[in-house]
């Protein structure tokens, strides 16, 4: 009886996050962005990787070229942009372009030819379904299986966290990696290394949320050579492969990709949530800090078995530095948090009251604060300010407790 209800509530939770969104939130933007801003259109984060694509594969142009960045420019602004050259990143306009590894193009490829708005239309309901089989996978990795009940709700709850709300929306591919990181972590429990070095090799076409994650992937398969290099080759012989490739199609693109980084830094403003919090001296030197004790971590449970509680452990604390410590301010890249949260809701009955009351805190927030929204708002008048966003607030506090409930969970679990 407990998982039906709790099934209940997820659906009322998903019908309250996307009711919020239909008729408070993507209004809101609309008007700020559109009617009294800048954008001439709002098309999220797909496009400029599909006109990167398109451009390349059918008309052989270069998708990091000041004349495909003009293109897409042009679609988000109606005009081309020109920023002062010593203007900060908090005050540059994001110049929206394709800032991805050549290599993305690949998996863009089957959209190259149909128009954008078929792809708009899609996309959500692919990335929700990979959303969906990654929340399945990480389950699994995580030994917790419960009732289907239960099963079904937790894939609801995730569907409706305002991460995967904001990424369904933007249509980002970040939710394309974290299936991958999923998938990847998946063939490691199941002693797939082969195809767990492929899986990981593909989800560098965002390389900023997977840099951490790598470093236990390929530290935890050198520190047993002889059993585990089969990742290390599946993955070495696969990047390779992807930067091969992308030289066949665009040659030198190693050298225009971090070009485009380079001015990606410049025009817009993505501090590590340490640096955000803390201001850039301390935050840069805690983060340095957390990095070398997760090393240390990380070599004192080398030697787990890839189906261990201690390698699943490892991983997630991992993805949650990566929260802290790399510029992944906006709010689709707590993706990451799905197995640690999933680990502290399988030794749910473990926490002491304190972490639970925390955890429901903040879990609980963004649908109480929707219904609140959803009663004032009307659709005469506009909330004030940056207030539509409340319901995200709580979640950016997520990965700075997971640390203490995780910790927890082991302690208690040793205790008992």
């Amino acid at each position: 009886m407990r998982a039906y209800l709790w099934l209940l509530l997820s659906l009322v939770v998903g019908a309250t996050a996307w009711l919020y969104v239909h008729r408070v939130l993507s209004p809101w933007e609309y008007h700020v962005n559109v009617e009294i801003g800048t954008l001439k259109a709002e098309l999220g984060d797909l496009y400029s990787p599909w006109i990167g694509t398109r451009d390349l594969l059918l008309y052989q142009r270069n998708p990091y070229s000041p004349e495909v960045s003009h293109e897409i420019q042009m679609a988000f602004y109606g005009r081309i942009l020109t920023q002062a050259p010593n203007i900060s990143a908090q005050s540059a306009v994001d110049e929206q372009r394709f800032a991805y590894p050549v290599y993305v193009v690949f998996l863009m490829a089957p959209t190259a030819n149909v128009t954008f708005a078929e792809v708009e239309t899609w996309a959500p309901v692919a990335l929700a379904l990979l959303t969906v089989v990654g929340v399945l996978l990480w389950l699994d990795v995580v030994h917790w299986l419960p009732a289907w009940p239960t099963i079904a709700a937790v894939v609801l709850f995730v569907l409706s966290a305002p991460p995967i709300v904001q990424g369904l929306r933007l249509r980002q591919l970040g939710l394309v990696v974290g299936f991958l990181l999923a998938l990847a972590t998946w063939c490691v429990s199941r002693d797939r290394l082969s195809a767990a070095g492929v899986v990981l090799a593909l989800a560098t076409i965002k390389p900023q949320m997977v840099a951490l994650p790598l470093l236990w992937f390929l530290g935890w398969a050198m520190s047993d050579w002889r059993k585990r290099w089969h990742l290390l080759a599946g993955f070495v012989a696969t990047l390779a492969a992807l930067i091969g490739a992308g030289e066949v199609i665009l040659p030198g693109w190693l050298r225009y990709f971090f070009e485009a980084l380079r001015a990606y830094r410049k025009y817009t403003y993505r501090p590590p949530l340490l640096e955000l919090t803390l201001g850039n001296i301390l935050g840069a030197i805690l983060s340095g800090a957390m990095i070398v004790i997760l090393l240390s971590f990380a070599w004192r449970n080398r030697k787990a078995a890839g189906d261990s509680p201690q390698f699943i452990m490892v991983l997630a604390i991992f993805l949650v530095v990566t929260m802290l410590t790399m510029p992944l301010f906006p709010l689709f890249n707590q993706l990451l948090l799905i197995p640690p949260v999933m680990i502290v809701l399988r030794g749910w009955a473990n926490l002491r009251p304190l972490a639970r009351y925390s955890f429901v805190a903040i879990v609980g927030w963004p649908p109480i604060a929707s219904v609140v929204f959803l009663i004032w708002f009307s659709s005469d008048s506009y909330p004030s300010g940056h207030l539509p966003l409340t319901p995200s607030v709580a979640t950016l506090l997520l990965p700075f407790i997971l640390p203490v409930l995780l910790m927890s969970t082991v302690v208690d679990r040793n205790a008992t």
